[in-house]
């Protein structure tokens, strides 16, 4: 694998202590050409836990910057930021993609409803994958995000798949081709998959929909493997699943 993508930092507050460079070091120990970080984008007035807060940006920023510079000619670093699409915050994401952080990703965690609220306070939280993947969808027509994460996860509410899941999941996925946007195969989710038999986090009716699409339009969907690592352990250990899940295409 010779790109590892979609890498958190301590930043995040649930990730492991180590530094920017020893996530770098181990890259580089792999055999990667290339690591992407993409760490939980924080918001004005930091509003929500577990992330990086608005004041760590620009050192987050600054870090990788200098780490570019030291590791020039041995890896290419990437600066991104994993981005919850939430309505209300729109001028915020054209400041965050005019700061030049790429790539921006949509990781949709919850969403927010028209009154301003968030699903994370709703009480019943059963449909709230509808909201998550609305809200994936209207954050790709920004034209501010290129790749989505774990697309299918939201889907781990519901146990049995329905025509309702496909006719949502068909949605997302034209909508993805429509804008050039890349779909994650999430190597976390597919790690539970494996190990822990939560089918429920790795979708494969997601994927056999996004193979079936690709089968039948001029424009198919373009998919790259996130790592969403959150310690260099992860790194290691989720190289494991990546000839395993090649094989699984």
């Amino acid at each position: 694998m010779k790109h590892i993508f979609h890498v958190h930092t301590f930043r995040c507050k649930h990730g492991s202590n180590e530094s920017d460079e020893e996530f770098i070091k181990e890259a580089l120990s792999l055999g990667a050409e290339k690591i992407t970080f993409t760490e939980h984008c924080p918001f004005p007035e930091n509003p929500f836990n577990n992330r990086m807060e608005i004041e760590q940006l620009s050192e987050y920023i600054e870090s990788l910057k200098n780490l570019q510079i030291k590791y020039q000619g041995q890896i290419q670093i990437e600066t991104g930021l994993e981005v919850e699409f939430l309505p209300s915050m729109i001028n915020y994401y054209k400041y965050l993609y005019e700061l030049n952080l790429h790539p921006l990703i949509i990781g949709q965690h919850f969403f927010q409803h028209p009154d301003g609220t968030y699903s994370f306070d709703d009480k019943d939280k059963s449909d709230e994958y509808i909201g998550c993947c609305n809200a994936m969808i209207e954050g790709m027509k920004t034209g501010y995000f290129n790749i989505v994460a774990h697309p299918d996860r939201f889907f781990r509410r519901c146990k049995k798949w329905t025509q309702e899941l496909t006719d949502i999941s068909n949605k997302l996925i034209a909508t993805a081709s429509q804008y050039n946007i890349i779909l994650e195969k999430n190597l976390s989710s597919y790690e539970k998959h494996i190990e822990k038999s939560h089918h429920i986090f790795w979708r494969k009716e997601f994927w056999n929909l996004v193979e079936l699409y690709n089968q039948t339009t001029s424009n198919p969907i373009k998919t790259i493997i996130g790592f969403d690592a959150h310690s260099t352990e992860h790194m290691i250990k989720r190289m494991e699943y990546i000839e395993l899940l090649n094989q699984k295409k």
